[in-house]
């Protein structure tokens, strides 16, 4: 007889212990929702398999053909709407971002962010060496990017290194995408915009 109580008690505490659980695990599942939005911010409530959340082109996407690019250093600027994934009404961010689209002497052409790297102030096209040397107390061989806020200058030919300033690296550059004669801005460099 005392088998069978001792059988009766371990499955009436077994049945406790469940019973007193499942509150417990409902607490906790419902606190993991939050935590994983915490981890991921542009995903949606207890969407831990959602797409990616990098950030990609929105239209209007900036589209060049050669014809626009007559002769070395021709220098277009362009404006680049960047979506950003985010859990809100629209469901995203939309940022633009200027830019610069060059031709070299080697004929390649590159695309670059106007935003400076040291500041984030908007940086420009100077083709004339000598006109850098006077505004931007830098003389380069050839056209470069430079920035009026703090002078800091980048040789296009080097791809976009800094040649003068306090900038820690060269611009983002964006990744571009020819198709026949036609070149179309894909996407920016990964990283912070600034």
């Amino acid at each position: 007889m005392t088998d069978q109580n001792n059988n009766d008690g371990i499955k009436r505490r077994v049945i406790l212990k469940t019973v007193a659980a499942i509150p417990l695990a409902a607490t906790f599942g419902l606190l993991l929702s939050p935590f994983l939005r915490f981890l991921r911010p542009t995903l949606g409530p207890l969407d831990v398999l959602g797409k990616s959340d990098q950030p990609l082109a929105e239209e209007p996407i900036p589209t060049f053909t050669d014809d626009m690019f007559p002769e070395p250093w021709t220098c277009i600027e362009f404006m680049f709407s960047q979506k950003y994934l985010e859990y809100n009404p629209e469901l995203k961010e939309v940022r633009t971002i200027p830019g610069f689209i060059v031709k070299l002497p080697s004929g390649d052409i590159v695309a670059y962010s106007r935003i400076c790297p040291h500041l984030g102030c908007i940086f420009n096209f100077v083709k004339n060496p000598e006109e850098c040397a006077k505004g931007y107390n830098y003389k380069p061989d050839g056209p470069v990017f430079a920035c009026p806020c703090h002078l800091s200058v980048y040789d296009i030919a080097q791809a976009g290194k800094v040649v003068s300033g306090p900038a820690p690296r060269p611009p983002r550059k964006f990744e571009l995408e020819k198709s026949g004669n036609t070149i179309t801005v894909k996407s920016l460099e990964a990283g912070s915009i600034a």
